[in-house]
């Protein structure tokens, strides 16, 4: 026997408004599990088709109960008993099992089990004898001899009223009786031949009863209850036959409840939820709308950011040239002074000159002063001689007063020549100094001209720099324009598509709802059947 295991000792219970239907084939191995089974045994629909039924076996049933259950249902007759099962992680649970063949034209093609929360007293009765039987302190009765045993009603009514025809027929035939003897025999043959017959037809009525009873409650819904006889022949193959309907009856209304249940709740919520999806798809739809006129407004936003770039583009370039142009400006500009600076520094080495050569003539004018004095001198040193010769020394004196006024006017212009060269070196050493000053004034403007020069590279620089950013910011401004567009064309897409998604949900809520409704029309349609189902 198939030992499954790990066990553990936690019990589950099977939901009473929920049996268990399993169907198998002539081996065992499971075609259908409904979702009540799938649930409690903890195996998943994959793991449970084309598997033997043993999958869910415990430890604890004795196998004299598994080969009863075959060696019964095999012969075409219903089985019921308690089973202990195992659930996929170890854990167990009760139920009351019905098994009974399924056949095709009177050929048995498979089995169908239906299972039922058990009495807790029964399961108690049974866990004992289980145990009992697996001890080896006692055997499990076979349901195929119990159903041997049952009596043929219509058999033992023919064989009665053969007998007590027989006894009335020998009554009359016995040689030496009297005529009282052979009346008490057949009075009492009579009398017995009538309480066989009522037996009999009492025994009838009582299966008969039982069969419309069963009927009835098949009419009625009343699954539950097994139907029971201990009569063979016909009538208990009837009885069998009716047993096995109900089962089957059992299993489908089963299903068909849980099914309806399920349908009528999953349908509910399904239209609710597409009732919450529908008002979304609404929300989302307006949602979508609103990103649309915002990225139509976006695109209009980077149209202009994209006409400023451009513009910046068009300044970075201005400011670019005009930096260009200032720094070759400046580098003239650097260039003159540096000439201006060689042309005074020229020009004070020409003074310098000019301030020697004017120290040269001053020296020689001093010169030709001193000679005119001394000639003045020598001049009225002569006249005197001459006015000392008298009439002799007359001319003598005329040339010396000449010679004397000459001096005189030699001084004088010696005089004015060297006021003249004072105010030249004057005016030397003030353009002297003025230079020095100049020369000062154009170092500085020169290294002012260096300084702004370095920072109009500075300038270019950052220029150059702007202008590749600027054409960057442009591009890229030029590229999330086209991506904006693109985006607010797959907004308006999806808007569409949200507009036909609205409408599809739209229509899957009225399936939703019409779902609803005939699973709601199901539900009332089966309540017949619930109401004898056992609360839990």
């Amino acid at each position: 026997m198939k030992i499954n295991m790990p066990v553990t000792a936690n019990e589950l219970f099977l939901d009473p408004l929920r049996p268990i239907v399993t169907k198998t084939d002539l081996k065992g191995a499971i075609t259908y599990a409904n979702r009540a089974f799938i649930d409690i045994s903890g195996f998943s629909e994959a793991e449970l088709l084309g598997k033997n039924h043993n999958i869910v076996r415990h430890p604890d049933m004795p196998a004299e109960a598994f080969a009863d259950l075959w060696d019964t249902v095999k012969q075409g007759k219903p089985w019921g008993g308690l089973v202990k099962n195992r659930a996929k992680n170890g854990d167990f649970y009760w139920v009351e099992a019905h098994v009974t063949p399924i056949t095709e034209m009177g050929k048995i093609v498979g089995y169908v089990s239906v299972r039922s929360t058990p009495n807790r007293a029964e399961v108690s009765a049974a866990e004992a004898l289980y145990q009992k039987v697996r001890d080896k302190q006692a055997t499990l009765p076979s349901t195929l001899k119990q159903l041997s045993k049952r009596r043929d009603s219509g058999k033992i009514g023919f064989v009665l009223t053969g007998l007590f025809s027989s006894g009335l027929v020998a009554a009359g035939c016995v040689p030496g009786w009297s005529d009282g003897t052979r009346l008490l025999v057949s009075l009492l043959s009579l009398g017995a031949l009538a309480a066989a017959s009522v037996w009999w037809r009492y025994s009838e009525w009582r299966v008969m009863q039982r069969l419309h009873q069963g009927f009835l409650n098949l009419a009625e819904g009343q699954l539950e209850s097994p139907l029971q006889t201990r009569l063979g022949g016909q009538l208990g193959a009837m009885m069998d036959s009716l047993e096995g309907l109900r089962l089957h009856m059992r299993a489908m209304v089963a299903d068909s409840l849980s099914a309806g249940g399920r349908t009528y709740e999953q349908s509910h919520a399904l239209s609710q939820e597409m009732g919450g999806l529908v008002a979304r798809a609404e929300e989302q739809g307006k949602g979508l709308q609103q990103i649309s006129i915002s990225m139509e407004q976006i695109s209009s936003s980077i149209g202009h950011v994209a006409s400023m770039a451009q513009d910046s583009v068009q300044g970075a370039q201005e400011t670019r040239n005009a930096a260009t142009e200032g720094q070759q400006v400046m580098q003239r500009a650097a260039e003159a002074a540096t000439q201006a600076v060689v042309v005074v520094n020229r020009s004070k080495e020409e003074l310098a000159a000019l301030d020697k050569s004017m120290t040269e003539i001053g020296a020689m004018t001093n010169l030709i002063h001193g000679i005119a004095e001394q000639t003045n001198l020598l001049a009225l040193n002569a006249a005197i001689e001459a006015a000392r010769a008298g009439e002799t020394g007359r001319g003598f004196a005329v040339v010396a007063d000449e010679v004397r006024k000459l001096a005189e006017r030699t001084a004088t212009a010696t005089d004015a020549i060297g006021d003249v060269v004072q105010q030249i070196v004057q005016i030397t050493d003030k353009v002297t100094l003025n230079m020095d000053r100049s020369v000062e004034e154009v170092d500085h403007v020169s290294a002012e001209i260096r300084a702004s020069a370095s920072q109009l590279d500075v300038l270019l620089d950052i220029a150059d720099r702007a202008h590749d950013f600027a054409g960057k910011l442009s591009s890229q401004v030029a590229s999330d324009s086209s991506t904006v567009h693109q985006v607010a064309a797959s907004v308006e897409q999806l808007a569409v598509l949200g507009e036909q998604n609205i409408d599809t949900a739209n229509n899957v809520l009225h399936s939703a709802q019409a779902l609803e409704v005939a699973a709601g029309d199901l539900e009332r349609l089966t309540l017949h059947y619930r109401k004898w189902q056992k609360p839990g």
